[in-house]
C-alpha cells in the first residue's frame, strides 16, 4: 500500500506540517491554523500570499 503524503502546512506556505503547535496532531487541528483563518486580516494576507507563490511556480507567472 502506498504511503500517503505529509499534510502540507496551511500556514507555512510549501513546507509539510511540523506539528510546531503542542498538542496539535495536524492541521486539521492546530491552534495557529485556527487563529489565522479566524482573523480576516491574516486569513486575506495569508490568501494573497499563496496566490503570490502560485503565481511564481506556475509557468508563465512572475518571479
Amino acid at each position: 500500500m502506498p504511503k500517503a503524503p505529509p499534510p502540507k502546512c496551511p500556514v507555512r506556505i510549501g513546507e509539510p506540517c511540523t506539528l510546531c503547535v503542542p498538542g496539535a496532531t495536524g492541521p486539521h487541528d492546530c491552534g495557529l491554523v485556527y487563529l489565522v483563518q479566524d482573523d480576516p486580516e491574516m486569513r486575506e494576507e495569508l490568501a494573497r500570499r499563496r496566490r503570490a507563490a502560485r503565481s511564481a511556480t506556475t509557468p508563465g507567472g512572475r518571479s
